[in-house]
């Protein structure tokens, strides 16, 4: 079995997978971002709703990583930062950047890209959980001792 063959077997199931497998697969997929569909399907009057509540929800996290940041810089003034939370805000901070892959992957469903699907989505989400656990097991640490 060639590796085309294999691949149409797998295509059979791209519905039940998140990314769907797709052999021509581009290293960006911006090219087929539409606002008209969502996930592959047509949103119709929603487009406008959908857009906004995404880009909302990027922004929110940015934004939330922003005065998180800030917050324990002045609340730590000259004191050291505890590593626990050095780890929990850097896990916040690649958790903000999945959720642009979010926005970019749920748009471009059909053809998403390389970078879109491991470098802002899989990658980030998968870092941005470690660090927050790692975080929050040193928390755990803390109080323990």
């Amino acid at each position: 079995m060639n590796s085309k063959e294999a691949f149409k077997k797998i295509e059979k199931l791209k519905y039940f997978t998140i990314v769907p497998a797709n052999i021509n697969s581009s290293i960006f997929g911006i090219d087929s971002f539409s606002i008209e569909t969502f996930m592959g399907q047509s949103l119709g009057s929603l487009k406008w709703a959908v857009l906004f509540s995404l880009i909302f929800s990027v922004l929110s996290f940015l934004v939330a990583t922003f005065f998180i940041i800030r917050y324990t810089r002045e609340f730590y003034a000259k004191r050291t930062i505890p590593s626990s939370w050095q780890f929990i805000l850097w896990g916040i901070f690649a958790t903000a950047i999945a959720e642009i892959g979010d926005f970019l992957g749920f748009y471009e469903w059909p053809k998403v890209g390389f970078v879109e699907t491991n470098f802002l989505l899989v990658i980030p989400h998968v870092i941005g959980g470690i660090l927050i656990g790692y975080g929050s097991y040193l928390l755990y640490k803390e109080i323990k001792v």
